[in-house]
């Protein structure tokens, strides 16, 4: 059963659209195996088509009252009804059977829902986002040629939204590989929007990152840090060796001190899907 329900969550929509679905994986699904490959690593989900009829049959009745504006770039907030676990995320297209949402194994994983569960499907409207810190779990990630470029493109393609303590997975496909990426910090909220959006961006080192001691003669700290080094700014001194678990805060991007996991400014230009398009 849809609704319209009044709702004083903040920087979202008054009157916020819930519904309850059949929640399956991409693997149930009877769409054709491009789109799913294409949306498998991603926070995009496909709903029925009956959702986006009630969303603009209820818009264009507010609208005619209210003359209020409508962002055509929708965003949904899952809850699964059995731990109360929340998630934000985009939709692909509204394709899906009648009664049916389909989310990433990841993302129903990470919930705790399971093939065939009930969840409930509100409308969200996030913030535009201005600072993220993420924290790759592999070191692997930031020795890639180019991590900056590989962060943006899949960013901007899979993920348009973010929410602060969740792991995405990052699908790069020139290698062949996942990487999961822990969203440390979000700002100005907890959620955040990052398509079409100047977004600051700070890194924690890599989870597997390992300091060495002053007496390990395998390897020095210049060495550990070089191929670092050739990808992102000048960084501060570190911590003393031998102190992996009182790591130093990064500075916030605006910092005349440049971290080593820092840049500014990248330009997150993905599309989100538009009403009514293909």
């Amino acid at each position: 059963m849809s609704s319209f329900a009044q709702e004083q969550t903040p920087n979202n929509d008054n009157n916020a659209f819930t519904t309850t679905l059949l929640c399956f994986s991409y693997t149930c699904s009877s769409q054709s195996e491009e789109l799913t490959s294409r949306v498998k690593y991603s926070n995009k989900i496909l709903l029925p088509p009956s959702v986006l009829y009630n969303i603009n049959n209820h818009h264009s009745r507010s609208q005619t009252e209210n003359n209020d504006a409508f962002n055509d770039v929708m965003f949904f907030k899952i809850k699964n009804l059995e731990n109360e676990i929340t998630e934000v995320c985009g939709v692909q297209e509204f394709s899906a059977p009648p009664g049916v949402v389909h989310i990433p194994y990841h993302i129903m994983e990470g919930m705790g829902i399971k093939e065939g569960s009930n969840v409930e499907i509100s409308l969200y409207n996030p913030p535009n986002g201005s600072y993220v810190k993420l924290q790759p779990h592999k070191t692997e990630f930031i020795e890639l040629s180019d991590p900056k470029a590989v962060l943006e493109k899949i960013l901007s393609r899979d993920y348009p939204v973010v929410s602060q303590g969740q792991t995405i997975a990052l699908y790069y496909k020139e290698v062949d590989k996942v990487y999961h990426i822990d969203i440390v910090k979000a700002e100005p909220a907890e959620v955040i929007k990052i398509i079409n959006v100047n977004l600051n961006v700070d890194f924690d080192p890599p989870k597997d990152y390992m300091r060495s001691s002053p007496n390990d003669k395998r390897s020095s700290p210049n060495d550990q840090r070089s191929s670092a080094k050739n990808k992102f700014p000048p960084s501060p001194p570190l911590a003393p060796p031998g102190t992996p678990d009182n790591l130093p805060d990064l500075l916030p991007c605006s910092s005349p001190e440049r971290n080593l996991y820092s840049y500014d400014n990248i330009r997150f230009p993905g599309k989100g899907r538009r009403l009514g398009s293909e």
